[in-house]
């Protein structure tokens, strides 16, 4: 530094020419240090970025050698800060324009707590328009029980028995309670400020919040009483959403207000878009409430006609599911040929359906005793196709629904899409509960599919795990073994002897048809090498506890279920005992005198070969139905039991 000053005094008013000599930076420092003229820097700086001439010299050195000052921002202005000094009405401006940019809960938080009172309405609506897509932004998808399942005592996991849901933080959570409550506060002090718009979307706000915490019904029921009377103002949109909300909450009015809403509803009702009219039609079927029939008819014409231009599935499902919900509670069904329009006009849109809407497309019309087209079906099926092995895939709870759509449709889906149907819904098969395990094996019967051998030891292991757990009931057992047995499969006897223990477990529960199916179907589907299994004192007693449990039914039994339910014991070489056998053949002479369901002679000659297998002797109403005389029916019950 001392020598740059030394060299700067020497160089005095003629130096000025020797610095252009040097290169630029040793210019400038230069230039500064020796004090040289303000011509001199002026002519310098045309050739380099200028510097201000308030700097120190320190500073200018700095500033050459280092490069651009950065420069540090201001620290925040704490909220409450900015707010002091400022008249009320600037207060609430500046708060609403807080809301306008809060991105997080905690920004949220911040503005309720500064504003406290001086948040007047239109802040209000700003902030319950806002907090609940931060809110969504916050939540992280959890896994919670669907339902308690009893502890295994193999200490095996069973996947399936939870489902996604969103969820905050334990943090998140208790500040979104205590800032909800604030908010409730506001509310109701502002009550009477709120416009018509402004009142909805306070609704809306608080019922998507009510999803992630506590909100009270009487909030709800405070903003009903406001709104009633601007009921007749509002438009379409507002409707629905006041409607969806409500349903969201759990909220429902009380009929003088919905006579109110559905006047205001039918004097728009050829406006709706089709999305209002879906929320609307979702809101009022959640709380099962159906408006009069000429209202409902004129909806639901409307909802068609929005259909028919926008072809789109999200809309036609939720409506299409309303449907079959009323058609459930209130017997209410549109003829099979609205029903097809319907499904015509969602044909076109059903690629870009996601797959939650295909299944409850496919679903709702089955639920309504409807069945869809061929063509309808095969485009499905096409798509379906896709959305089994692609992202996203259908849930679980989804893929047991359309299982259980599928199996009642007339319309068989093509070979191709079958193999693969069966190869994706193997890896699917832990996650499956006993009601979903028992209708894809059913849909499969019903579509004549041969499940690959990989397949069934899938299904065998997966179903295994819930009957450790007690999940089968006797109508899933049923419907497996069946469906196992028209496909023509064996079943392993470990396995089938769980099921065996299972369906005795729960007896008093059977139906008297269930009985019968499992009889037959347990006879059928063992392995010839485990027919030895079948005739040990424990399943034997197990067979013995399902007849004598049929004995207690026979007065529900006609004549074929009487033939089935004998010609199961008999191939199982199992005899019930005489007095069974006596009251059993009662039972079928009355059921077959009474002119019910007959048999023809082949099975009534299997029915012969199978009393001749037992020491008993045969009615002789039943002898002559059977087509034996007298001597017959003497002779045959003299034949000694196998």
């Amino acid at each position: 530094m001392g020598h740059a000053r030394c060299l700067g005094s020497r160089l005095g008013s003629s130096g000025t020419a020797l610095v252009h000599h040097l290169s630029r930076r040793q210019r400038q420092a230069v230039l500064c240090l020796a004090g040289a003229s303000r011509d001199a820097v002026r002519s310098s700086s045309r050739r380099s970025p200028g510097i201000p001439s308030s700097l120190s010299a320190l500073e200018k050195i700095t500033s050459l050698t280092g490069g651009p000052a950065v420069a540090v921002p201001a620290p925040a202005v704490p909220l409450e800060q900015e707010l002091q000094g400022l008249s009320p009405l600037e207060a609430q401006k500046r708060l609403t324009g807080r809301v306008k940019t809060a991105r997080t809960l905690q920004d949220f938080g911040a503005v309720v707590n500064a504003g406290g009172r001086l948040i007047d309405a239109i802040c209000l609506v700003a902030i319950l328009s806002g907090l609940p897509r931060s809110v969504q932004r916050a939540a992280v998808p959890v896994l919670v029980p669907s339902s308690p399942s009893p502890p295994s005592t193999s200490g095996a996991s069973i996947a399936g028995t939870a489902r996604s849901q969103m969820q905050l933080s334990e943090a998140d959570t208790a500040e979104l309670g205590s800032l909800v409550a604030r908010l409730l506060e506001l509310v109701s002090l502002r009550l009477r400020e709120f416009d018509s718009l402004g009142l909805v979307t306070v609704a809306v706000g608080l019922a998507k919040l009510s999803a992630y915490t506590p909100v009270p019904a009487s909030a709800f029921r405070s903003l009903l009483a406001a709104v009633e009377p601007r009921l007749p103002g509002l438009g379409t949109k507002a409707l629905a959403n006041l409607m969806w909300a409500l349903a969201s909450a759990g909220v429902q009015p009380c009929g003088a207000w919905l006579s109110h809403f559905y006047a205001a509803v039918e004097r728009q009702v050829d406006s709706f878009s089709g999305g209002d009219l879906a929320n609307l039609m979702w809101g009022l079927a959640k709380f099962d409430l159906m408006p009069e029939v000429w209202l409902v008819d004129q909806v639901v014409a409307a909802s068609l006609a929005q259909l028919q231009r926008s072809h789109s599935a999200a809309d036609g499902a939720t409506v299409l599911t309303c449907l079959a919900r009323y058609y459930c509670s209130y017997n209410f069904r549109l003829p099979d040929e609205g029903l097809a329009a319907f499904l015509a006009a969602l044909q076109p849109g059903l690629r870009s359906a996601s797959p939650g809407d295909l299944v409850a497309i496919v679903h709702s019309a089955v639920c309504m005793s409807h069945m869809p087209s061929r063509a309808f079906m095969l485009d499905l099926y096409a798509v379906l196709k896709d959305r089994l092995a692609a992202d996203p895939t259908l849930s679980h709870a989804d893929f047991s629904r359309l299982l259980w759509s599928l199996s009642r449709v007339d319309s068989t889906p093509p070979r191709s899409w079958l193999r693969e149907f069966v190869e994706v819904s193997a890896p699917k098969l832990p996650h499956l509960r006993p009601r979903a395990l028992s209708e894809l094996m059913w849909a499969l019967a019903c579509w004549d599919a041969r499940p690959s051998p990989r397949f069934l030891s899938e299904f065998y292991r997966a179903s295994s795990r819930r009957v450790a757990l007690g999940e089968y009931v006797p109508a899933a057992i049923g419907d497996t073994l069946s469906a196992l047995a028209k496909m023509g499969c064996r079943a392993p006897a470990p396995w089938l002897g769980g099921m065996l223990g299972a369906f005795c477990g729960a007896l008093p529960e059977a139906a008297s048809h269930e009985l019968v199916a499992v009889l037959e179907s347990v006879v059928e589907i063992i392995d010839d090498q485990d027919r030895p299994w079948l005739a040990a004192p424990a399943q034997r007693r197990a067979l013995q506890r399902i007849a004598d449990t049929a004995a207690s039914k026979f007065a529900a039994y006609d004549a074929c279920a009487h033939a089935r339910l004998v010609l199961a014991l008999a191939r199982a070489n199992c005899c019930p005992g005489s007095a069974w056998l006596n009251q059993q053949q009662a039972s079928l002479a009355s059921a077959w005198s009474s002119g019910g369901a007959d048999i023809d002679s082949a099975t009534a000659a299997d029915l012969r070969q199978a009393y001749s297998q037992w020491e008993v002797q045969l009615d002789t109403g039943l002898a002559a139905e059977l087509g034996l005389g007298a001597a017959g029916a003497g002779a045959e019950g003299q034949r000694p039991a196998q």
